[in-house]
């Protein structure tokens, strides 16, 4: 007859595998959006410096200095403030440091499911129904955070999947480059016979 409390744990074990992936998921977002946020900001700096430089220059000097005639100057003018201008509409529609800000808020939530779980499994001779059915509900309510689209979702697993895996090399060669044992893990897998469904 199997003990009660051992599924109890399988059953936290479980929940903390899905809640460690969830919050590397969210991590991997937020940190996109994060950088693709900084990018556009940078350029959108840059180039509105550009336009600004650029309206203070005379057709005369530019050509005198770098050849550049009075038409092909507006055109390079033109260009620059449409892109600039492009960046700024995209930025609007698209607003990833907002979109980062959610998923950090998820990583928030998953880690202190994670918290939980750490404590539910310190008293695990103790367990009961109740107290899964506690976490369960904490772990699905998630109505508040951004979800993780269908075509996202494999790999964003795959890279959580390769991180537990380059850790796990790391805690036994901490010396060695990331790219080197990167490498290795794909040497090694690359000669494994593919897994019977």
């Amino acid at each position: 007859m199997s003990n009660p409390s051992n599924s109890l744990t399988e059953q936290l074990k479980a929940m903390n595998r899905r809640a460690n992936q969830m919050a590397t998921m969210h991590s991997k977002l937020r940190d996109d959006y994060a950088w693709w946020n900084s990018a556009t900001n940078f350029f959108l700096l840059i180039f509105s410096a550009c336009l600004l430089s650029i309206a203070f220059i005379s057709d005369d000097f530019l050509q005198r200095t770098i050849g550049m005639s009075p038409d092909t100057f507006k055109w390079v003018n033109g260009i620059t403030a449409t892109a600039n201008f492009s960046v700024s509409l995209i930025l609007l529609a698209w607003q990833p440091a907002e979109k980062a800000a959610a998923h950090a808020q998820a990583v928030n939530h998953y880690a202190k499911i994670r918290y939980k779980i750490k404590r539910l499994e310190a008293k695990a001779n103790q367990l009961t129904e109740d107290d899964i059915n506690s976490l369960e509900e904490s772990y699905f309510d998630t109505r508040d955070l951004p979800g993780i689209s269908e075509r996202q979702f494999l790999p964003l697993k795959q890279w959580h999947l390769l991180k537990v895996a380059l850790s796990k090399e790391l805690d036994v060669n901490p010396y060695a480059p990331l790219w080197f044992l990167r490498l290795k893990m794909w040497l090694r897998d690359s000669k494994k016979p593919p897994a019977q469904p």
